[in-house]
């Protein structure tokens, strides 16, 4: 990989990754309902996510996604009603509780918020379209794809995870 692909990477993860979509909207309700500390996994649930679609990329399968609009729309329309329904049950569970959390809620909630993460990431179109049609933009076919994914994976995390954490604190 060329020097000059890998910072053009690094600017547009970066500017990506601070547009306010739904994976940061969820890291920050999470941190004022439950603490910065706690978003923490529910952005280690959208890193997660984000190394399926670097595994999935690599493998060819966001171009399958992008090429097939049924596909493509049934996903989108999926990871929509999910976050309605994340939506829904955040406000839900404000207006029937008031009660402040104690540690043991905290404890039981700690897979959810992980896993509320991932699927929000998995199913969220901006996700998906990076993945699949921007991605593919900083590989060079002429050298060793899994290399460049994986390079291009591990600076993703350093530049995603910091940001979705500075959000949830």
């Amino acid at each position: 990989m060329m020097l000059s692909t890998i910072l053009l990477f690094i600017t547009t993860e970066f500017f990506l990754s601070l547009y306010p979509g739904p994976a940061v909207l969820l890291v920050i309700s999470q941190g004022v309902k439950y603490g910065g500390k706690t978003s923490l996994l529910g952005a280690a649930g959208i890193i997660s996510g984000n190394a399926i679609y670097f595994s999935a990329s690599a493998i060819g399968l966001g171009g399958i996604l992008i090429a097939s609009e049924q596909i493509f729309l049934a996903i989108k329309y999926i990871g929509a009603l999910y976050l309605l329904y994340l939506g829904i049950m955040m406000i839900y569970k404000s207006l029937v509780s008031k009660e402040i959390y104690q540690e043991e809620e905290i404890q039981i909630s700690k897979q959810k918020l992980f896993r509320e993460g991932l699927l929000t990431q998995l199913a969220s179109p901006k996700a998906i379209l990076f993945f699949a049609a921007l991605l593919p933009q900083f590989i060079d076919t002429h050298q060793g794809m899994a290399y460049q994914f994986i390079v291009l994976g591990i600076i993703s995390v350093m530049i995603e995870f910091p940001i979705l954490a500075t959000y949830g604190w």
